[in-house]
């Protein structure tokens, strides 16, 4: 029997008063190996439940519907998971933003980064983290799309992930101090392009 156990987690955010916003991206919470593992059993489950994958991304990011209907990952008929009895911990924004990133990864050819750009700076957010996520990827696209094309734990995602730390202070309040970890950012990141891609494109209809 399948079994399942589900952490949530965002960022790490502190705020104190403080004249000159900075943004500093913390490691990763999670070992790259174990983030590349659930990367690839999500876009598994994306490629073979699309449906499910888009009914997910369609509530806002990590808001209690979303991480309901994430729960359903080991109750699809799919070849992804292996053997009858399998126990996952997962990350509700990890799964999320891997199933944003098979998307964004299949439907980029379509758009053009322009279009896409555009459209991140247009959207209406779903709520305050994706205005938050929206605001960043439209200061960087290149830098969002290279974050989530790349490999957990290489040097181009913690290249990328600098980079984008450098956008941060013009998304937050006067006075805050925004640190977020690499593996949260490269989720926001996702779920930003992912709105931007099928904004363009409508592929998510």
């Amino acid at each position: 029997m399948r079994s399942l156990c589900a952490a949530v987690l965002l960022a790490a955010l502190t705020i104190p008063a403080q004249a000159n916003p900075q943004a500093e991206v913390m490691p990763a919470v999670d070992a790259a190996k174990d983030r590349e593992t659930l990367r690839k059993l999500s876009m598994c489950l994306a490629e073979q439940r699309p449906r499910w994958a888009r009914a997910t991304l369609s509530h806002p990011y990590l808001s209690e519907a979303q991480a309901s209907v994430a729960t359903e990952v080991v109750s699809g008929d799919d070849k992804c998971l292996r053997g009858d009895e399998v126990e996952i911990t997962f990350r509700t924004s990890t799964i999320v933003g891997a199933l944003a990133e098979y998307f964004v990864r299949a439907d980029m050819g379509k758009a053009d980064i322009t279009r896409v750009s555009s459209a991140l700076a247009t959207i209406a957010p779903l709520n305050s983290s994706e205005d938050f996520a929206l605001c960043v990827a439209a200061r960087d696209p290149a830098a969002a799309l290279e974050l989530v094309r790349s490999e957990p734990g290489s040097a181009s995602e913690a290249s990328s992930a600098s980079v984008l730390g450098g956008r941060v202070p013009a998304c937050t309040q006067a006075g805050e101090l925004l640190n977020v970890d690499t593996q949260a950012l490269r989720s926001l990141m996702a779920t930003a392009l992912y709105r931007g891609v099928t904004t363009v494109t409508g592929s998510a209809s």
